[in-house]
């Protein structure tokens, strides 16, 4: 089976400061439960993808379903 692909990626000089928002604001007091569950997905994205550049690979999302979609 073919694996799935983002068809972007971040830079990394990017995706630290963003994943830093991200963090702070899903632990503020003041964010509604909607609004920090829509945040979670982003966050997994962004480190998977600082994960895959550690690694030195392409950016290949490990939280993806089995048939590949996100």
């Amino acid at each position: 089976m073919r694996k799935a692909r983002r068809g972007w990626t971040m830079p990394e000089e990017d995706a630290r400061p963003m994943l830093t928002m991200i963090e702070e604001r899903i632990r503020s007091s003041g964010i509604q439960i909607e609004h920090r569950d829509a945040l979670i997905r982003p966050r997994a994205m962004i480190k998977d993808g600082l994960a895959a550049f550690a690694r030195g690979g392409a950016c290949a999302p490990t939280s993806a379903r089995p048939d590949g979609t996100l």
